[in-house]
């Protein structure tokens, strides 16, 4: 009897934490495959709602995958954002807001499984991309074009966190125990994660300098512009951008020295003072 009671209780508190309504579903529904092609050249296949007719995609996932952070802002008001981009969604309506203007979405936001689904050619528009094909027979929704806000790039390395923030374009170094920031220069403008890919790489010397890279590469064209540092006792004591590379270039050399390259010569570094040895003219 005291089983049957608290199954009673804890259905009542169910009912509040989750009301039933307009966006909360019970319905007949199933899942099917999405494909989700991006302009970053991500490759993503998950699975996705659909109802009564209509293929929803999870906001909350989808948002993630874009570089967008969430949160509940109300009750029934969800959001996707990171800097000028904003995507708004109200249970029980079917109106969103995106960047500040109402769109229609044709359904309202569902509740299922503690997942909140939007339909899919609302939110991939809102994206900047488009449903490009629905197999009629399988369901499989394959969605392409669809943008990347990330504008932050995160490394870390023996105590210290590496970032560097598509607004600025420079390194931001932070101490993880004091908190004290140091910033160095790069001069990467225009940082677009959708045309280029950008990486972030720690190598450590024999005699204990630390080497940063930097790569920022198109996509298309294959070049791509490299910006190294080495740091002593983490203080910085070289830095070099060579911009346009075609080919890979190793830094640390077979021999224990240093390689650094710009755009009119290649100075080879002794480990540990990173004094000049050699310049070589490019």
């Amino acid at each position: 009897m005291n089983n049957w009671k608290n199954a009673v209780a804890i259905l009542v508190i169910m009912s509040f934490l989750f009301p039933l309504g307009s966006h909360e579903t019970n319905a007949a529904s199933k899942y099917v495959k999405l494909e989700l092609q991006w302009e970053d050249g991500r490759i993503n296949h998950i699975e996705t709602l659909l109802k009564d007719g209509v293929t929803y995609g999870s906001f909350f996932s989808l948002g993630s995958n874009a570089g967008l952070h969430w949160e509940m802002e109300s009750d029934k008001t969800a959001v996707l954002k990171r800097n000028q981009k904003r995507i708004v969604v109200h249970m029980g309506s079917g109106i969103a807001e995106v960047d500040g203007k109402e769109v229609d979405m044709g359904r309202e936001p569902v509740w299922y499984i503690s997942h909140l689904y939007v339909p899919i050619r609302f939110l991939a528009s809102a994206l900047e991309g488009e449903v490009a094909n629905q197999d009629t027979k399988t369901g499989k929704v394959t969605v392409t074009g669809l943008n990347n806000y990330t504008d932050t790039i995160y490394g870390s390395m023996m105590g210290y966190n590496y970032t560097i923030r598509a607004g600025k374009g420079d390194l931001e170094i932070t101490n993880v125990y004091t908190g004290q920031k140091t910033s160095i220069p790069l001069g990467i403008k225009d940082i677009n994660l959708n045309t280029h890919v950008l990486n972030l790489n720690f190598k450590g010397t024999n005699k204990n300098l630390l080497v940063v890279t930097i790569e920022y590469s198109n996509r298309k064209s294959g070049e791509h512009d490299l910006y190294t540092l080495v740091f002593k006792n983490q203080g910085l004591i070289r830095k070099t951008v060579a911009h346009g590379l075609k080919e890979q270039h190793e830094t640390l050399k077979p021999d224990g020295t240093i390689q650094l390259i710009d755009d009119k010569n290649i100075r080879i570094i002794d480990d540990g003072t990173g004094d000049v040895l050699e310049v070589i003219a490019r």
